[in-house]
């Protein structure tokens, strides 16, 4: 249990590059850079410890994670572009896709190059925090489907706390209400969509075992 809960905490990797570019204003580059041989390095070392059967076990529920996080992602953003139709206001829900891409390549780089570096981390972002989520809360997919939701939707909840704490004095948000209302419901879709998908995923790996 300890390692699988060591696993998702450093699964957490581009959580923690971000934080302390906000806080601390570190390069994100460079902090993403960290954080990520903190992970290879202590994945690696981690993985040293565990006999065959576990090392396979770690890359399967990984694998699922990820493919989780893609799925989820990809619905997350659905509904944030969704509800932003239907809210009259012109409040952007993807401008942090835009200010992570210059704080990745500079202010000065092309729309379309901020575009894509910042949609490369908004996405490794969502599958990060999904396998992290399937290490430390999934339970190996033995529960109901309810609960997986449930689950998921709390792990969606802690993830929009964590947003709501720094995003808006960050990204300096003009309207408040609207950028509440959105990333919410948009961070529940996530975590229902994170936790179904998870536990399907996991129940394959323990019925391939």
């Amino acid at each position: 249990m300890a390692f699988r809960r060591l696993i998702g905490l450093f699964a957490l990797f581009s959580g923690f590059a971000l934080l302390l570019n906000i806080i601390a204003g570190v390069s994100l580059g460079l902090a993403l850079g960290a954080t990520a041989a903190v992970l290879l390095g202590g994945v690696g070392l981690a993985l040293r410890g565990q006999d065959r059967a576990s090392r396979q076990w770690t890359i399967r529920t990984a694998s699922v994670g990820a493919l989780t996080g893609i799925v989820a992602t990809v619905c997350y953003d659905i509904s944030k572009a969704i509800l932003s139709t239907l809210d009259p206001s012109p409040y952007n829900p993807f401008e942090a896709v835009r200010i992570f891409g210059q704080l990745l390549l500079g202010t000065d780089a092309s729309a379309l190059g901020v575009l894509l570096a910042g949609g490369a981390f908004h996405f490794l972002n969502g599958i990060a925090f999904a396998v992290a989520y399937t290490f430390l809360f999934a339970r190996d997919g033995r529960t109901t489907v309810r609960r997986a939701a449930l689950s998921g939707m709390g792990w969606g909840l802690f993830l929009e706390i964590f947003q709501l704490t720094l995003y808006p004095g960050w990204l300096n948000v003009g309207f408040y209400s609207e950028f509440v209302t959105i990333s919410a419901l948009s961070h529940l879709v996530y975590g229902a969509i994170m936790g179904v998908v998870a536990r399907a995923g996991l129940q394959r790996v323990i019925a391939e075992d």
